[in-house]
């Protein structure tokens, strides 16, 4: 007999992980992606380290993530809308251009030694709005220049690229805090986003680029966005297990640091090594994922959220410094479950037309992900990190397992 994950994928007649690479305007694409998402790491990284340093206050870190994903729940379904009204090419060009302004002005602030803890906040929102209008226009550009078939494998490699990048950055943020002081760390973050930059405009759709028939404004698409969740099954279990992951998951990040220092007592070099292995597992997760042909996406999807979850669990409570590291290993493989099939299902669930504002939905899923930080924000500081941290992950482990149980459309097979 089978077990779940082998019914759910299917070795293919011949080795798949690199396909989408083929395609020139993809290859570009994720050559990219690698320093964009290794920016994105890295800041979370050093911000969140400059935070506790400035404020020793577990609340004030998981600001910093609050401030992070804030955009996503605020800016979600419009960004979803504008992915499908403008070129997503240009939409994704004014993404990175947000985070380098963001950026270049962090470092100004550090460089002339103004920096306090709230810039901290101001600015990663700034860039969590970058990340929320590339997040919809990216991965329905995949949609573009791939049919149904490649569509998987292309989000693949694009999780293995922001899975890898989650091995980078935090081993090169927390290397750099240590060698380099912030200064050097945000002189660095600048020159990686302008050639990020300079990398997206070699990016061509193929063929003539054709403009989008959009009816009504942005206010309108969002309105129609609103009715396709409602009326979307499928759209529909993969937005509340979105919503349930990160309102209980996304905010482990963020206690990281406060653990790393005062349960297992490491530096921050030490403390980039527990993010990088998050980031290894994920890796790992991806590579496996866009290797092999997945019949359950559902499966892998939620299966991969409780997997993640339950491991968070493991850590909160764990005393040593090792063993740390193996369950966030355990971590990342269940992240990169739930993240390389999360866009795939919201895009097969809904018309061509509307996988932008699909996306956008997602968007407003993940944005549930602040108002978990703040509840565990504020836990932490009554109870400490680890009671609050395994309690709140507990929880939402459970919570997934309930809906995959009660929610068939997670369990269909696709083909």
């Amino acid at each position: 007999m089978l077990s779940p994950f082998r019914a759910a994928i299917t070795w293919t007649s011949h080795l798949t992980t690199f396909d989408a690479l083929a395609q020139p305007a993809y290859r570009r694409l994720w050559s990219g992606a690698w320093l964009w998402y290794t920016c994105r790491w890295m800041e979370m990284v050093v911000l969140s380290w400059l935070v506790l340093q400035l404020t020793n206050s577990p609340f004030m870190v998981s600001m910093v993530g609050v401030s992070r994903m804030l955009p996503m729940l605020l800016l979600g379904l419009v960004a979803g809308s504008l992915a499908d009204r403008f070129p997503r090419t240009r939409v994704m060009l004014a993404a990175q251009a947000i985070n380098l302004v963001s950026t270049t002005a962090m470092m100004t602030l550090i460089v002339t030694g103004r920096i306090e803890a709230w810039h901290t906040f101001v600015a990663i929102f700034i860039t969590g709005t970058g990340f929320t209008l590339d997040f919809s226009a990216r991965r329905s550009f995949y949609a573009e220049i791939f049919p149904v078939s490649g569509l998987s494998n292309a989000i693949s490699l694009d999780t293995v690229a922001m899975m890898g990048s989650s091995l980078i950055g935090p081993l090169v943020g927390g290397a750099l805090i240590s060698f380099a002081g912030y200064k050097g760390t945000y002189a660095i973050l600048v020159i990686m986003f302008l050639t990020a930059i300079l990398l997206l405009f070699t990016v061509q759709r193929p063929g003539p680029q054709r403009p989008k028939r959009t009816a009504g404004g942005v206010a309108t698409q969002v309105l129609e966005a609103v009715r396709a969740i409602r009326g979307n099954r499928g759209l529909k279990a993969t937005l509340l297990v979105t919503i349930c992951f990160n309102f209980f998951g996304s905010p482990y990040f963020q206690m990281v640091p406060v653990i790393a220092r005062d349960v297992l007592g490491v530096g921050s070099v030490r403390y980039g090594l527990l993010g990088a292995a998050t980031g290894l597992g994920a890796l790992a997760g991806a590579l496996l994922i866009a290797s092999w042909r997945v019949r359950r996406q559902g499966m892998v999807y939620t299966l991969g959220a409780a997997l993640m979850l339950g491991a968070v669990v493991l850590f909160a409570v764990s005393p040593t410094y090792l063993v740390s590291l193996g369950l966030l290993l355990a971590v990342g493989m269940g992240l990169s479950g739930f993240a390389t099939m999360q866009s795939a299902l919201a895009m097969q669930a809904v018309a061509p037309e509307l996988r932008g504002r699909a996306l956008g939905a997602i968007s407003l899923g993940i944005g549930a992900g602040p108002l978990g930080m703040l509840l565990l924000g504020n836990l932490a500081e009554v109870v400490g990190a680890p009671i609050a941290l395994a309690a709140f992950a507990g929880i939402g482990c459970l919570l997934v397992l309930v809906l995959y149980w009660r929610l068939p459309e997670l369990r269909a097979r696709r083909e």
